[in-house]
């Protein structure tokens, strides 16, 4: 009876762990015919967001994604896909962190994308970590550069925001950055001073009127 009670709690933990990994594991793989519409759906969507904390959010979204695509793929016995799906999981982290410097140079409050980026990229290292050694010894390498990629976007978006909490960086905006003072009409913008109708211009000093002739054209023995 003990025996029966042990098969059926295995059989219980085997059927909620491939649950758990269907949840995780992306709905799309490299290998499926849709994938290329997926990956196009998800430029489009950068290429709309104009807020460079929106943009950075969904740089660290995808990194995210491209990490459990490497860990479908490598499940499914398949890691001739591993090095490219790596080089864009390293862009993605790169580019979020390009993004959130671009918002703190225009004055945002970049704190939670720093932190998102912090969160996630402790998640990668781990699971980069674990795969190491359950791919072939040509895409070790691609991993490993990888753990390096996640390792210096953790490491900067901790310094910045320990900088933040020590009051070293502003938050929020800063006059005269992202939206200047008077933006909409700024001072001097659509109408700067002297342009349109320089000063002279139409009758410049000089011109139509050359040193020396006089008006209307008369010769000089008057």
């Amino acid at each position: 009876m003990r025996s029966v009670r042990m098969w059926l709690l295995t059989l219980i933990c085997v059927f909620l762990a491939s649950i758990a990994f269907a949840q995780n594991e992306p709905e799309t793989l490299p290998d499926d015919p849709l994938y290329q519409a997926k990956r196009q759906m998800e430029a489009a969507k950068l290429k709309a967001a104009l807020d460079p904390l929106e943009k950075a959010n969904l740089y660290t979204k995808y990194a995210k994604e491209r990490l459990k695509e490497v860990k479908a793929m490598i499940s499914k016995g398949k890691p001739e896909f591993v090095n490219d799906l790596l080089k864009d999981y390293e862009k993605y982290i790169n580019g979020a962190m390009e993004q959130i410097n671009k918002a703190q140079a225009q004055g945002y409050d970049v704190s939670e994308a720093l932190e998102a980026v912090e969160r996630s990229t402790k998640k990668h290292i781990e699971v980069l970590s674990d795969l190491v050694g359950k791919v072939p010894k040509e895409a070790r390498s691609a991993i490993r550069h990888a753990i390096e990629v996640s390792k210096t976007g953790r490491n900067t978006a901790l310094g910045i925001l320990r900088k933040i909490q020590r009051g070293e960086l502003p938050t929020g905006k800063l006059e005269g950055i992202g939206i200047p003072k008077g933006i909409g009409i700024p001072e001097g913008i659509g109408k700067p001073e002297g342009i349109g109708k320089p000063e002279g211009v139409g009758k410049p000093e000089g011109v139509g009127r050359s040193k020396g002739v006089p008006v209307g054209g008369r010769g000089r023995g008057r």
